[in-house]
């Protein structure tokens, strides 16, 4: 496959295939893995291949590839498919630039820049810093190593010395907080589970009580993990009030932004991350509600340069020049995925006014959901929604029954979750291009199924 023209030809047909047939066949009936594994050519032989069997396995396996972006995709907190950004993703893997110098990847160390000033903007840092990460509990774990760092400023050079180092979380918020203090460590039985109230949002006053009872056991408390939308209910915590008693106590106030970061983009829902700007780090994933391909999650921080601060190494075979524009210089990976150019060719194709509608819209969406929740008397709401998370029971019926029929005869890609002693469906409402019909549609096949329970 030298010449590549041929081939790119054919990857595209294959990727046109699976579009049109989302349209079609929005999800595939349920295989098991044990299934997949005899239906189709997955393991790697002694010998290659031709280039038509290549590509017939290749679009074999595509095929079989449940459907992310369909209008029947309620199961995750991504979805939906923006053409700008597609075509960001497609050209970011033909250009292959590695975003750690500007040597090798040129304006896309500008185009990354540029995201990055961005969305400190929004968030309302004004002298700030950042940088693209493999994911959002990546994020998370950077700014939890920065915190801890910053806390006490040996351990970057001489490690940590036995002393316990202490982190908050809401009970509803990410699990990789505890994982994350696992990896660095601090130990995850060293991260405090705080209190939710009835809508999911941390409980300052156990807050405050859980960071005196550690400062009396001399322990160091150092991080506050609060949420911006939460996993499951999508929760926004006090962001002003954390602030308060981040500062009371003098310990690092992160924003989990992953799910509900992008509410920064609307002036009619940025009121639920008041305070935001007081916070010390932010993670906000592109890839969520900003409906760009996976992954695109960014650490913003509250602090100029910071990042050179924690993670600069000096390699001459590396770094040659341009010293202001080598990302590579201020994050912990080397190689790294250009994902800016992704998220800079939506924003660009769709400008802060495009964003601003697409935000409300999966709002829209979501408030459409949980009115027709409302107005039906088999289905239950467990709370308005604060976020695109709409959690629901079906009166009677189990909804991890209900779940796993849908997936089973491909209905509908739904999950459940747990909160409040409840397991209940949650559907999420992040693909700002669906329409009122397809939530409908949504609620149709889950009465069918629960009709049959």
């Amino acid at each position: 496959m030298n010449d590549i023209k041929k081939p790119l030809e054919k990857t595209l047909a294959i990727a046109e295939k699976f579009i049109r047939d989302e349209e079609i066949n929005p999800v595939l009936a349920y295989k098991s893995p044990q299934e997949l594994w005899a239906e189709l050519d997955i393991r790697i032989g002694e010998k290659g291949l031709s280039e038509e069997v290549f590509f017939q396995v290749l679009e074999d396996v595509v095929m079989a590839t449940p459907k992310t972006a369909s209008k029947s995709f309620f199961n995750q907190l991504f979805g939906g498919r923006n053409m700008a950004a597609l075509s960001g993703e497609i050209l970011a893997a033909v250009l292959n630039s590695s975003m750690y110098t500007f040597k090798v990847a040129g304006p896309q160390v500008l185009i990354e820049k540029e995201v990055v000033a961005k969305m400190l903007e929004k968030v309302g840092y004004t002298q700030g810093d950042g940088t693209f990460s493999p994911g959002g509990s990546i994020s998370n774990m950077i700014a939890m190593m920065v915190a801890r760092n910053e806390k006490d400023k040996s351990i970057r050079n001489q490690g940590m010395d036995g002393r316990r180092f202490t982190a908050y979380t809401s009970e509803e918020g990410h699990y990789s907080t505890r994982k994350n203090a696992g990896i660095l460590g601090l130990g995850r039985e060293q991260v405090r589970m705080i209190k939710s109230d009835d809508q999911g949002r941390m409980e300052i006053a156990d807050l405050e009580s859980q960071i005196q009872e550690d400062l009396a056991m001399g322990y160091l408390p150092f991080f506050i993990n609060s949420t911006a939308g939460t996993t499951v209910l999508g929760a926004f915590d006090p962001f002003a009030e954390i602030a308060a008693i981040a500062r009371k106590y003098g310990i690092w106030f992160h924003i989990d932004g992953a799910l509900g970061g992008s509410v920064v983009l609307s002036r009619k829902y940025r009121h639920l991350v008041q305070g935001c700007e007081l916070s010390d780090s932010y993670t906000w994933n592109a890839h969520k509600m900003m409906n760009v391909p996976l992954t695109a999650s960014i650490i913003l921080f509250n602090h100029e340069n910071i990042l050179r601060r924690h993670f600069s190494e000096k390699a001459e075979y590396l770094f040659q020049g341009e010293d202001d524009f080598n990302p590579g210089d201020s994050s912990i990976q080397c190689g790294r995925k250009n994902d800016a150019l992704k998220v800079w060719a939506a924003w660009k194709y769709l400008g802060d006014e495009g964003y601003e509608q697409r935000i409300n819209r999966q709002y829209e969406l979501a408030q459409y959901a949980a009115q027709y929740i409302k107005n039906d008397p088999i289905l239950d709401l467990i709370q308005e929604p604060a976020c695109v998370a709409v959690c629901f029971e079906v009166s009677g019926k189990s909804s991890m029954d209900i779940c796993n029929v849908l997936n089973h005869e491909g209905l509908i890609k739904v999950g459940y979750g747990s909160a409040k002693k409840k397991k209940f469906i949650r559907m999420v409402c992040v693909d700002a291009d669906m329409q009122e019909s397809d939530i409908d549609n949504f609620f149709e096949k889950v009465k069918q199924v629960s009709s049959d329970l």
